[in-house]
């Protein structure tokens, strides 16, 4: 089965933001995000640095230094995130305003690439850091049950 899937470095990002908005008093070690958020410390440092170019995280040096949010968490949307990693959202090559398709006149999907690309632009720009955040499941999330180490039931004789 083939996915349309979230680049790695978008989630990384999303995850180490959600993980800022839920210490918004304090700072971050690098170390700690990527522990926590199972972000491998290389692909997070690439990625704190692009957040920090576009203005959404801040880095303290020194004793207790670390990252933090550069903005509130209700100022930041999953759009800016995304953006700030990726550059512009773009469905389809023939969505992004700048490339034109010799068979866009007519295309039978355009319409619905079009669609599928407004959709998609309103949920990131409607979804905010601090939203996200505050969904916090109220149970820990563990990761699957190694199937090998469950043991079977023994069966008992009739």
């Amino acid at each position: 089965m083939s996915l349309m899937q979230v680049p790695r470095k978008i989630e990384y990002a999303l995850r180490a933001m959600i993980y800022l908005a839920d210490h918004p008093a304090g700072v971050a070690r690098g170390t700690e995000i990527a522990a926590r958020e199972h972000i491998p410390k290389y692909y997070l440092e690439k990625v704190i640095r692009d957040l920090m170019r576009r203005g959404l995280v801040n880095a303290r040096r020194g004793p207790g230094g670390g990252y933090q949010l550069a903005r509130a968490a209700d100022t930041v949307t999953f759009r800016d995130i995304i953006e700030a990693v990726e550059g512009p959202i773009t469905l389809n090559v023939c969505t992004d305003g700048s490339s034109s398709c010799a068979l866009q006149p007519t295309c039978r999907m355009y319409r619905v690439w079009e669609k599928g690309q407004r959709v998609l632009l309103e949920v990131f720009s409607d979804t905010s850091l601090a939203e996200i955040a505050a969904s916090r499941p109220s149970l820990p999330v563990y990761p699957p049950a190694d199937a090998a180490s469950i043991s079977p039931a023994k069966s008992q004789p009739a």
